[in-house]
């Protein structure tokens, strides 16, 4: 019986190289994460080479294997350019990717991920504060994973929060109301500048936020805070996550 086919589009990413000329790539589609091996990809003469770069969208076609299926064909339907133009923008992407990486899991429904991934790639290209944009993302797939911190309503009563709110609870699930704060004496005491850009984030599409400025300390604070909340799920630190701290560093100097 021959191999059994699918087709299918994804973004790519995550990238291993294996043997002599393979590679096993981890694979974002609407149907879920997958990971394939793309075999004999890293020779010159292979056909997949240059469809099958990290952070760019593919229309793949697989051939189910025992334990990983096959990539038999790929064609780039976007490469998403202007990332590999700006280091700020490639380190912003790469560290989106790792996010998706471990926080989607292979039995997760990740059609509203996917969508979050391809809408946050386009707008990583044109953007004018990456901040913002990689905070929305955040955001997003916590969203989507079923890790939403709660923003809007107390964690503990469920009161709605007013400006008083100052603190955020990792083990409560988000921003406590000024009667709860101390149900958790390990609460964190965060900015009302920190908290009025996470509401505004969560709320709005990217489009509405990838031009907004906000101070650099701000969006310090806030990566900070989210790496912390994102060790709920994946406890080991994120590799891409000191690449992109350093290339903000050199572009903010």
């Amino acid at each position: 019986m021959g191999e059994r086919l699918y087709r299918s589009q994804g973004v790519i990413i995550k990238r291993i190289d294996v043997g002599e000329a393979d590679r096993i790539v981890t694979i974002l589609t609407p149907q879920g994460k997958i990971e394939a091996t793309a075999r004999g990809v890293r020779k010159t003469t292979s056909k997949l080479a240059g469809h099958l770069e990290l952070l760019s969208v593919c229309q793949l076609q697989l051939a189910q294997g025992r334990s990983r299926d096959v990539i038999t064909q790929s064609v780039a339907i976007d490469r998403f350019a202007p990332l590999q133009s700006s280091l700020l923008r490639m380190a912003a992407g790469y560290y989106v990717a790792e996010l998706t990486d471990v926080l989607v899991g292979d039995e997760d429904a990740a059609s509203p991920t996917f969508v979050a991934l391809t809408d946050t790639l386009q707008a990583l290209c044109t953007a004018s504060q990456i901040d913002m944009v990689v905070h929305w993302y955040t955001l997003a797939l916590c969203d989507a994973i079923g890790y939403r911190p709660q923003l809007v309503e107390c964690a503990v009563c469920g009161a709605t929060l007013d400006q008083r709110a100052d603190r955020w609870s990792h083990t409560q699930g988000g921003m406590l109301c000024a009667d709860c704060h101390r149900s958790d004496p390990h609460a964190l005491t965060i900015s009302l500048a920190l908290f009025k850009l996470l509401r505004f984030v969560q709320r709005e599409p990217v489009a509405q936020v990838m031009h907004v400025v906000q101070p650099a300390d701000v969006h310090t604070q806030g990566y900070q805070l989210m790496r912390q909340w994102i060790r709920r799920v994946h406890e080991r630190p994120l590799r891409a996550a000191d690449f992109f701290d350093d290339v903000r560093r050199q572009h903010a100097s």
